[in-house]
């Protein structure tokens, strides 16, 4: 089964309102626009736009199975339970990054990028560094949700 295949009919199973856009694209674009992300995909290379949509889609997967909840500039995650117990169900605030998110990837070797990354999303959900477990322990959903919050504003 591919990564995208259970994000690709994401489009058919939705509603559009009067303005066209579903409730779940609309949250995706009011999150985008409280952070100042760029969203028009016309202006994007071929490569950055197939990124940004599987990004797009899984986010308003999520918004549809209500894990998350938009909250101007942080969203409200819910974790599944496809997790280890003692996060499943936990609601995550993931909260726009400051000075200390960015310092949480300070101290690690450039050949440990994902160390820096899950340092750098346990920050955005302020997460104690010493508590980064509960990143790395996630399921592989759960990650992804975070890992592509963390993509848009390191590539903002």
């Amino acid at each position: 089964m591919r990564e995208d295949d259970d994000i690709e009919n994401l489009d058919e199973e939705t509603s559009a309102d009067d303005s066209g856009f579903s409730f779940e694209e609309q949250e995706f674009r009011s999150y985008c626009e409280a952070n100042e992300f760029d969203y028009d995909e016309l202006g994007m290379d071929e490569d950055s736009r197939r990124d940004f949509v599987k990004i797009k889609k899984r986010f308003m997967k999520a918004v549809k199975e209500k894990r998350i909840v938009v909250d101007g500039e942080k969203i409200i995650y819910t974790v599944s339970d496809r997790s280890p117990k003692d996060m499943a169900g936990t609601k995550l605030t993931i909260s726009r990054p400051n000075g200390r998110t960015l310092l949480a990837m300070d101290g690690h070797k450039d050949t440990q990028q994902q160390t820096k990354l899950m340092s750098y999303m346990a920050a955005l959900c302020r997460i104690p560094r010493n508590e980064i477990s509960k990143i790395s322990s996630l399921d592989k959903k759960d990650h992804q949700i975070i890992q592509d919050v963390a993509i848009l504003f390191l590539t903002e």
